[in-house]
């Protein structure tokens, strides 16, 4: 992982109803005043290295219909539903060190709150009559599932929480609504200086440091290490005609756009930075860290699945210039500006709003 990255990862995006948190990010993490986990994984993330991962599923909670109401904002009723996919998805943004059973009831007492205060901005946006088309929630839906993870992880995701693919879409354009609304309406005139940018680059000498690091390409294909072995062998065989097709001399990014499983398909398999300890699978980080530019790995086998990682530069250890540095240093300058804007509107929507909480 790179400099800095880290640092904004946690600031970054959009406000949303419950997805944000995971595609769109942004004043759901400023309600929320989450803080971002220390190391964040380029290709999946370690195990957690003590106390025992929770499932978001396994806290226990009323046995009530999905769509029951679980509170009212002004009247308008929150499904159990609702509050469930808020619960599940703000819990898969956590690392992977942060999945304990506590994590998990952090997790949900904050879930609620955050659910009340989205739905304060949507109703604000649907007042400023914000729209977002057929095409953008379902284009947008599409990017969500694909960050979840296999068709069959997203259709086993809601049916956990009695969700279909209509309740995706709806939410998804909840999502973009609120976060048109906050960009045109409460965040529209947000600027950093150039002297800004500088400014904060001379007080924070520690974050513009980097360890030595390898700019990597991935192709994944994902399988459970409990999956059958068939499933297994499946997998298996899938990336060694990859790697076949890769040694007869074919372009890695195309078959990577063409076959990885991952989300960094659509970047033709680009992983960004991976440096030592900052979060990438052991595998992937030995790998990354032995080979040169333009060299490609063997078969890696992790627990999220099977990988071939390229290499295709090196960068080593050293100050990040300020030059370098600008445009991400605005980007969380801006991004902590937003989410003081979002909380200050969101209180004044509170002491006027009629809240109920049912549950």
């Amino acid at each position: 992982m790179s400099w800095l990255r880290n640092r904004i990862k946690g600031h970054t995006g959009r406000v949303a109803a419950v997805l944000a948190a995971v595609l769109l990010g942004g004043a759901a993490a400023a309600l929320a005043a989450e803080p971002p986990p220390k190391k964040t994984p380029a290709a999946g993330g370690p195990p957690a290295k003590s106390g025992a991962t929770a499932s978001p599923s396994s806290a226990s909670t009323p046995a009530t219909r999905p769509d029951a109401p679980i509170a009212k904002v002004n009247g308008s009723p929150l499904t159990r539903r609702d509050y469930e996919l808020m619960v599940q998805v703000l819990f898969r943004k956590r690392g992977f060190g942060q999945r304990s059973h506590a994590d998990l009831e952090s997790v949900r007492q904050a879930a609620l709150d955050l659910l009340i205060d989205n739905e304060l901005l949507y109703q604000k946006a649907k007042e400023a009559g914000i729209a977002v088309t057929d095409a953008e929630a379902k284009e947008e839906a599409a990017r969500l599932k694909k960050a979840l993870g296999s068709p069959e992880t997203v259709a086993a995701f809601l049916k956990e929480i009695g969700a279909s693919e209509s309740d995706l879409v709806a939410q998804v354009r909840r999502t973009l609504s609120v976060g048109r609304f906050v960009d045109q309406k409460v965040a529209s005139d947000i600027v950093v200086s150039d002297t800004q940018a500088r400014a904060w680059y001379d007080a924070h000498p520690e974050a513009m440091q980097r360890p030595e690091s390898a700019h990597i390409r991935q192709i994944v294909v994902e399988v459970a290490p409990d999956a059958p072995a068939g499933t297994r062998a499946a997998a298996r065989q899938k990336i060694e005609e990859i790697l076949k097709s890769l040694r007869g001399g074919e372009d890695f990014a195309v078959l990577a756009k063409r076959h990885s499983d991952g989300p960094e398909a659509q970047r033709g398999g680009d992983s960004g930075y991976v440096a030592p300890g900052g979060g990438a699978l052991p595998a992937i980080e030995r790998a990354a860290l032995s080979l040169k530019p333009g060299q490609t790995s063997d078969i890696l086998e992790t627990r999220r699945g099977f990988h071939i990682i390229q290499v295709i530069d090196k960068r080593p250890a050293g100050t990040v210039p300020f030059d370098e540095a600008r445009e991400r240093i605005v980007a969380r300058l801006k991004e902590e500006q937003r989410q003081s804007r979002v909380r200050d509107y969101v209180a004044t929507l509170r002491a006027g709003a009629r809240i109920e909480k049912l549950a």
